[in-house]
């Protein structure tokens, strides 16, 4: 790992989740890289110095044995070495009461990763009683301990949050560069990397939804959504039916006036299989559909009643065509 990058993590410069996300994941391979990360923060911590490899920590040597006549010569002398045992202790306590200092921040470093594969869904309790649904091809990742002040989760993909209440720690979502802040209600929050938008959409309580690009935020009220568009970087909020983008943890896929690329989208995620649709299809025509099957060829025969199009499964890839 680039000591540069440690550094700028270490001075909380690292802004993108992905970076943090993949620093973390450096750390906690091993424990020679802890020890090494664990290392070079204390040191940074004393030194107050952006490179503390080049600081160099001197050694004392003391003069040769000998006997001194003058009385302020040998006192002289005797403040010197007081005031390189002073030097040293005072590094010394100063070092221990950073480290005692960050000791909860240590904790709240080391992070828990839950990576559930496409074609699967899970659902989690914290320790502190949120509970947590978590779709097909999510990442999700929570610290051991919260810190003092928030309780911080980050996640690429989608999830839904029941939060528990608690006023004095604030829990946050953390999805790129969508920040949602709550004490407690529920909601679920869409943010897989390869996605146009982001989306926040509320069930219950209120949120803060916040662009951290430029600091932007929507308060929503339950039935509504908040889009995040990552090219324009714009907040749009709407109303919305939420059962429509909350029913997939009970394992329904509800679609609305959907135009059919979002659908293809959702089952690829959902069955983790590779769809292809034939060019000749019109993929912005919009459906209203419900499924509730964990089986691939039934929800193919609902579609093709509901669409008119015939489908061929080919191992894990899927022919839509017309008839």
């Amino acid at each position: 790992m680039n000591e540069a990058r440690l550094i700028e993590y270490i001075k909380g410069e690292i802004t993108s989740d992905i970076e943090t996300f993949e620093i973390l994941d450096w750390i906690e391979s091993s424990p020679e890289n802890q020890k090494q990360y664990n290392q070079l923060k204390n040191l940074w911590v004393v030194t107050g110095l952006d490179h503390p490899d080049q600081v160099a920590i001197p050694g004392f040597s003391f003069p040769e044995t000998k006997r001194i006549s003058i009385q302020n010569n040998r006192f002289s002398t005797f403040l010197k070495y007081a005031a390189v045992f002073i030097l040293a202790f005072t590094l010394g306590s100063l070092s221990l009461y950073y480290i005692n200092r960050n000791e909860r921040i240590e904790l709240s470093s080391q992070y828990n990763t839950i990576n559930v594969p496409y074609g699967e869904r899970s659902q989690i309790t914290l320790y502190e009683g949120t509970k947590i649904w978590l779709n097909s091809g999510t990442k999700f990742r929570y610290p051991v301990t919260f810190s003092k002040e928030t309780r911080d989760v980050f996640i690429e993909g989608e999830a839904y949050f029941d939060v528990a209440k608690d006023a004095k720690h604030p829990f946050v979502v953390r999805a790129g560069q969508l920040k949602i802040q709550v004490l407690g209600t529920r909601f679920n929050v869409c943010a897989y990397p390869n996605d146009d938008d982001f989306t926040t959409t509320l069930d219950e309580g209120s949120v803060n939804a916040i662009n951290t690009t430029n600091s932007r935020n929507v308060i929503l009220n339950p039935g509504e959504q908040v889009i995040l568009n990552r090219e324009t970087n714009g907040l749009k909020r709407l109303q919305v039916n939420s059962q429509l983008y909350t029913s997939w943890k009970e394992n329904l896929l509800k679609y609305e006036n959907a135009p059919f690329e979002e659908v293809i989208k959702k089952m690829e995620r959902w069955y983790d299989v590779k769809i292809i649709v034939d060019q000749a299809i019109n993929t912005k025509e919009r459906y209203t559909m419900t499924i509730k099957t964990e089986s691939l060829r039934e929800m193919l025969q609902l579609v093709s009643r509901t669409t008119k199009l015939k489908y061929e499964i080919k191992e894990n890839t899927v022919l839509i065509k017309k008839p």
